[in-house]
């Protein structure tokens, strides 16, 4: 009878790639922060619920799309540079490797069954690649800040004509200041999901 102390205790290594897997897309699935999975084409491939809550979308009608297809530039603001400004931003990234985070941007979007919707987002975007250094995937992050920038919009807009130059320009500080703190936390949730992942994939 074989010694049960020397049996060894692990699981098939198929069976952990499993789990961990499962772990892996349930993290994706919860996470708070809104993703968007896309193939280096700009396809969609997959989109968290969070995402998809901040969109108003349903995933099976943005998987397989091209990105700019399932979100064009609203045809109701002349001046829209969304898709190109996002596009850009999948270049770069796409050519350097390295994280790109984006400027505050208008992106309107329409969600399912609604009319369209002004939003501004703090966007971020990295590539996933293989350990060739193949890019197998892009990562779409947003921070939707539209209730900041609409209320601050709102306050500069009443404000009265003889309003004093200095009070404008320490209010557009402190506007750039918000913008600059959103960014700062941005990027410490993307460092939170990254080790995470990380984690879950050593087991």
């Amino acid at each position: 009878m074989a010694d049960a102390s020397h049996t060894p205790n692990f699981r098939a290594a198929s069976t952990q790639m499993q789990q961990a897997e499962g772990l892996y897309r349930d993290l994706f699935d919860r996470a708070p922060l809104p993703l968007v999975v896309l193939t280096p084409d700009c396809r969609i491939a997959n989109a968290n619920d969070a995402y998809l809550k901040a969109t108003g979308r349903q995933r099976e009608a943005l998987a397989g799309f091209d990105m700019f297809e399932a979100f064009p530039d609203s045809p109701h603001d002349p001046q829209a540079d969304g898709v190109r400004n996002l596009s850009t931003s999948f270049e770069r990234v796409l050519r350097t490797g390295e994280r790109d985070l984006m400027p505050l941007q208008r992106y309107d979007i329409q969600p399912e069954d609604r009319p369209w919707e002004v939003r501004y987002w703090h966007p971020a975007n990295w590539a996933v690649r293989d350990e060739a250094g193949s890019v197998q995937a892009l990562i779409h992050h947003v921070t939707d800040v539209t209730a900041s920038v609409l209320e601050l919009g709102a306050q500069v807009t009443v404000m009265p004509s003889e309003q004093p130059a200095d009070d404008l320009l320490a209010r557009a500080d402190a506007a750039i200041r918000q913008a600059k703190h959103l960014q700062m936390e941005t990027r410490r949730d993307l460092l939170i999901v990254q080790r995470r992942v990380r984690r879950l994939l050593r087991g």
